[in-house]
């Protein structure tokens, strides 16, 4: 495209705009491409972890200047990072109901009697102060009142822009929330777990007839690389892996053709 010299400058600043706005489309800049997420910014943050159902699992983030985020792991029709701009009446009102609860007078924890519930954590920054609740079914009211009121906008389906497509995830064979641990000799599973009561580790089962223990962890309380580093780290422990759906498919196969081994030891101990 030419430009002529006698154009008058409003026409060619049109033209110029007009220039700009096809590039942009062709590069691919949308409107999530204006929509910055700083964590610095964060204002409100609630995430919700798996339980042994199909619990929707995701973060929904609100940041100061009234970008919202949200991100879908699992059981959720949103996977990937999407973001929207808030309604300023839904931004004033969000702010008001944090304010009116007063997260600070609440523990940082709240544990829970059902192992299977879902684990949902809510971060509140005001200034320089943070205050963070994690907790299942036994939460105070006005906590649980902020879940409903942070479900009641990230489920609204209206203004989700796609910001990054949802990343791999880990094989269908691998169970992230438990760990296969192998202990020393005396250890007592049940009191070992206990050490790790910050993740809400539970003793499962013995798998099969052997010296391997399997343990649960909430992985929203934290991520399944960290719980395994430390725990292969434990002065009690032998070896440890994350469990795999096809151990527990062999284990009542193995309980009567002898000993269940996890695959990774039992390849390190032909390589002996």
């Amino acid at each position: 495209m030419s430009f002529n010299h006698l154009m008058r400058p409003k026409a060619l600043v049109f033209s110029l705009l007009f220039i700009l706005s096809i590039a942009m489309t062709i590069t691919g800049c949308g409107p999530s491409a204006n929509m910055t997420l700083n964590p610095a910014d964060k204002v409100i943050e609630m995430t919700k972890g798996p339980c042994y159902g199909n619990c929707p699992v995701f973060t929904f983030t609100i940041y100061k200047n009234g970008i919202a985020s949200y991100k879908g792991e699992r059981n959720t029709d949103r996977l990937g990072l999407y973001v929207k701009k808030l309604e300023k009446g839904d931004m004033e009102r969000i702010m008001a109901e944090f304010k009116r609860a007063n997260m600070w007078q609440f523990r940082d924890t709240y544990r829970g009697r059902i192992p299977d519930m879902q684990s949902v954590t809510i971060t509140y920054v005001e200034g320089t102060k943070k205050k963070t609740v994690t907790g299942k079914e036994i939460r105070p009211n006005a906590i649980k009142w902020l879940e409903a009121q942070l479900d009641q906008i990230a489920n609204n389906n209206e203004g989700w822009i796609l910001k990054e497509a949802p990343a791999e995830t880990a094989p269908d064979y691998l169970i992230p929330n438990e760990l296969i641990v192998e202990l020393n000799e005396g250890v007592d599973p049940e009191e070992w777990a206990k050490k790790y009561i910050h993740s809400d580790m539970l003793f499962e089962k013995q798998l099969a007839d052997s010296g391997y223990w399997i343990f649960s962890f909430d992985d929203s309380l934290i991520i399944p690389e960290e719980m395994l580093e430390q725990v292969r780290m434990d002065e009690e422990v032998i070896s440890a892996e994350f469990n795999k759906s096809i151990y527990n498919q062999l284990d009542e196969k193995e309980k009567k053709e002898g000993t269940a081994k996890p695959a990774a030891v039992d390849q390190q101990e032909k390589k002996k």
